[in-house]
């Protein structure tokens, strides 16, 4: 199951869910709530997490390598604590490894994190496309970062300000009741490199045993790698 990650939809997996199709996996890419256009900008993180969890029973799905991308890491670590037994890998793409009791706020440099302050809840918040082009789609041209940019929405300010319940998550990485993998597209500056960058900073939360893998890309490494990013998330599930 591929999640997406904050902006996007579940459409942004179709290249790399092709790919997968077409070598004899069983891919679910769901939209997650608050991620369509024109959800209510009052949801609470919360609300994300249940639509995934709902999901994976409604779909009555188990042995699931379930992979999150960006702020999906925090959605799929949630939903991996409250349904464990449906799990058979966590793999992080990108994706944040949020600290027990930490608001996805919590994660950025002080710099973004003020984003949120400035941000009317009432109209959602989404990341200017000055940031998204230099910093997400830093090795792509203008015009792929626009076109991307282009599919995106706003979401609600609590996704990222809301504190995140994350402590059994943690309980179960530390005793191996999750296995985890983390993908590092090597170009990936979304968080910029220092202290707050996401790699090696989210890996290394995941335990030692963390199954680390890098490939070349940046933070949509989907958009423009699909085949690549396919074959190295197999790795990243795998047995």
């Amino acid at each position: 199951m591929l999640v997406h990650g904050a902006f996007m939809t579940g459409d942004m997996w179709k290249q790399t869910a092709s790919v997968l199709r077409g070598d004899g996996h069983i891919v679910h890419t769901p939209t997650l709530a608050g991620h369509d256009p024109g959800d209510p900008m009052t949801l609470a993180h919360a609300d994300a997490v249940a639509s995934l969890t709902g999901y994976l029973h409604d779909h009555d799905l188990s042995d699931v390598v379930l992979v999150g991308h960006s702020i999906g890491g925090a959605y799929i670590a949630q939903a991996a604590a409250q349904a464990p037994t449906r799990i058979k890998r966590l793999v992080f793409l990108s994706a944040f490894v949020p600290g027990a009791g930490h608001a996805l706020a919590d994660e950025f440099p002080p710099a973004d994190a003020a984003f949120f302050d400035m941000t009317d809840p009432a109209q959602g918040f989404l990341l200017p496309f000055p940031v998204i082009r230099e910093r997400a789609c830093n090795d792509m041209d203008s015009a792929a970062a626009t076109v991307i940019y282009a599919q995106m929405s706003p979401l609600p300010v609590r996704y990222f300000t809301d504190e995140l319940d994350l402590d059994t998550f943690h309980e179960l990485i530390a005793s191996g009741g999750l296995h985890a993998s983390y993908v590092n597209p090597i170009s990936d500056t979304a968080l910029p490199p220092g202290e707050y960058a996401s790699f090696p900073r989210f890996a290394q939360r995941l335990g030692p045993l963390a199954r680390i893998l890098q490939i070349p890309g940046s933070h949509y490494v989907m958009f423009n790698r699909p085949a690549d990013l396919a074959e190295t998330l197999v790795s990243a599930g795998c047995d």
